[in-house]
Protein backbone atom coordinates (compact mmCIF):
# COMPACT_ATOMS: atom_id res chain seq x y z
CA UNK A 1 0.00 0.00 0.00
CA UNK A 2 1.68 3.15 -1.08
CA UNK A 3 1.84 6.39 1.67
CA UNK A 4 0.53 9.51 0.22
CA UNK A 5 3.18 12.22 0.28
CA UNK A 6 0.82 14.21 2.95
CA UNK A 7 0.58 11.30 5.06
CA UNK A 8 4.31 10.94 4.76
CA UNK A 9 4.96 14.41 5.96
CA UNK A 10 2.46 14.39 8.82
CA UNK A 11 4.09 11.51 10.25
CA UNK A 12 7.64 12.89 9.92
CA UNK A 13 6.63 15.70 11.76
CA UNK A 14 5.21 13.82 14.67
CA UNK A 15 8.08 11.79 14.88
CA UNK A 16 10.59 14.92 14.58
CA UNK A 17 7.83 17.49 14.95
CA UNK A 18 9.09 19.47 17.90
CA UNK A 19 12.77 19.89 16.88
CA UNK A 20 11.77 20.87 13.32
CA UNK A 21 9.30 23.25 14.65
CA UNK A 22 11.53 24.79 16.86
CA UNK A 23 14.22 25.16 14.08
CA UNK A 24 12.02 26.71 11.68
CA UNK A 25 10.15 29.40 14.16
CA UNK A 26 14.00 30.11 14.88
CA UNK A 27 14.68 30.91 11.25
CA UNK A 28 11.62 32.72 10.92
CA UNK A 29 12.52 34.68 14.07
CA UNK A 30 15.77 35.33 12.61
CA UNK A 31 14.98 36.71 9.32
CA UNK A 32 13.25 39.01 10.84
CA UNK A 33 15.73 39.97 13.10
CA UNK A 34 18.13 40.33 9.93
CA UNK A 35 15.32 42.45 7.98
CA UNK A 36 14.24 44.78 10.57
CA UNK A 37 18.32 45.32 11.67
CA UNK A 38 18.81 46.38 7.90
CA UNK A 39 16.03 48.29 7.34
CA UNK A 40 17.12 50.39 10.65
CA UNK A 41 20.78 50.39 9.55
CA UNK A 42 19.75 52.03 5.61
CA UNK A 43 17.98 54.32 7.79
CA UNK A 44 20.70 55.49 10.09
CA UNK A 45 22.34 55.58 6.69
CA UNK A 46 24.30 52.33 7.74
CA UNK A 47 24.76 51.04 4.10
CA UNK A 48 28.15 48.91 4.99
CA UNK A 49 25.87 46.98 8.29
CA UNK A 50 22.43 47.20 6.03
CA UNK A 51 24.39 44.99 3.54
CA UNK A 52 25.72 42.49 5.86
CA UNK A 53 21.99 42.28 7.51
CA UNK A 54 20.47 41.92 3.87
CA UNK A 55 22.99 39.11 2.70
CA UNK A 56 22.35 37.42 6.17
CA UNK A 57 18.96 37.65 5.96
CA UNK A 58 19.35 36.12 2.67
CA UNK A 59 20.79 33.06 3.54
CA UNK A 60 18.69 32.31 6.30
CA UNK A 61 15.49 33.07 3.92
CA UNK A 62 17.24 30.06 1.91
CA UNK A 63 17.46 28.12 4.82
CA UNK A 64 13.67 28.52 5.38
CA UNK A 65 12.88 27.62 1.86
CA UNK A 66 14.70 24.33 2.28
CA UNK A 67 13.05 23.84 5.76
CA UNK A 68 9.32 24.11 4.03
CA UNK A 69 10.27 22.84 0.57
CA UNK A 70 8.77 19.51 1.54
CA UNK A 71 5.03 20.31 2.57
CA UNK A 72 3.08 18.19 0.02
CA UNK A 73 0.46 20.56 -1.08
CA UNK A 74 1.23 21.65 -4.44
CA UNK A 75 -0.56 25.05 -4.49
CA UNK A 76 0.92 26.11 -1.37
CA UNK A 77 4.35 24.78 -2.13
CA UNK A 78 3.81 26.89 -5.81
CA UNK A 79 2.81 30.10 -3.63
CA UNK A 80 5.95 29.41 -0.96
CA UNK A 81 8.40 29.27 -4.02
CA UNK A 82 6.53 32.70 -5.39
CA UNK A 83 7.28 34.05 -2.16
CA UNK A 84 10.60 32.93 -2.01
CA UNK A 85 11.17 34.50 -4.96
CA UNK A 86 9.58 37.59 -4.46
CA UNK A 87 11.92 37.64 -1.15
CA UNK A 88 14.79 37.19 -3.22
CA UNK A 89 14.43 39.74 -5.90
CA UNK A 90 13.76 42.33 -3.01
CA UNK A 91 16.82 41.34 -1.17
CA UNK A 92 18.92 41.34 -4.33
CA UNK A 93 17.27 44.95 -5.04
CA UNK A 94 17.83 46.28 -1.58
CA UNK A 95 21.68 45.21 -1.92
CA UNK A 96 21.84 47.39 -4.99
CA UNK A 97 19.55 50.43 -4.14
CA UNK A 98 18.34 50.47 -0.76
CA UNK A 99 14.41 50.65 -0.32
CA UNK A 100 13.38 50.43 3.00
CA UNK A 101 9.48 50.09 2.47
CA UNK A 102 10.45 47.00 0.12
CA UNK A 103 11.72 45.49 3.65
CA UNK A 104 8.76 46.52 5.88
CA UNK A 105 6.31 44.56 3.11
CA UNK A 106 8.61 41.59 3.31
CA UNK A 107 8.40 41.61 6.73
CA UNK A 108 4.60 41.91 7.14
CA UNK A 109 4.39 39.01 4.24
CA UNK A 110 7.10 37.17 6.60
CA UNK A 111 5.01 37.59 9.27
CA UNK A 112 1.57 36.42 7.46
CA UNK A 113 3.57 33.08 6.22
CA UNK A 114 4.85 32.21 10.06
CA UNK A 115 1.20 32.77 10.93
CA UNK A 116 -0.05 30.13 8.57
CA UNK A 117 2.54 28.33 9.51
CA UNK A 118 2.08 27.64 12.78
CA UNK A 119 -1.60 27.12 12.14
CA UNK A 120 -0.71 24.68 9.53
CA UNK A 121 1.62 22.53 12.71
CA UNK A 122 -0.74 23.50 15.33
CA UNK A 123 -2.36 20.12 15.50
CA UNK A 124 0.86 18.49 15.61
CA UNK A 125 1.98 21.13 18.55
CA UNK A 126 -0.94 19.46 20.54
CA UNK A 127 -1.08 22.93 21.84
CA UNK A 128 -2.75 27.05 21.52
CA UNK A 129 -1.13 28.51 18.97
CA UNK A 130 1.17 31.28 20.90
CA UNK A 131 2.02 34.62 18.88
CA UNK A 132 5.28 34.80 17.40
CA UNK A 133 7.36 37.20 20.34
CA UNK A 134 9.99 38.15 17.95
CA UNK A 135 7.79 39.08 14.85
CA UNK A 136 5.95 42.18 16.78
CA UNK A 137 6.51 45.25 15.46
CA UNK A 138 8.75 46.94 18.31
CA UNK A 139 10.58 44.07 18.34
CA UNK A 140 14.49 44.38 19.64
CA UNK A 141 16.52 45.52 16.16
CA UNK A 142 19.57 46.58 17.78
Amino acid sequence: MDISPYTKYVRSMVEHGERRITEINWLFESVERSLARAEKNFIAEKKSRAYISLRHAKNLTGFLQKSLGDIPDQKLTKHLEEFFCYVDTCIETSLRLPIHEDLSEMRGLLKDLHEGWLHLVSPIRGRKLEEPSALSSDAYVG
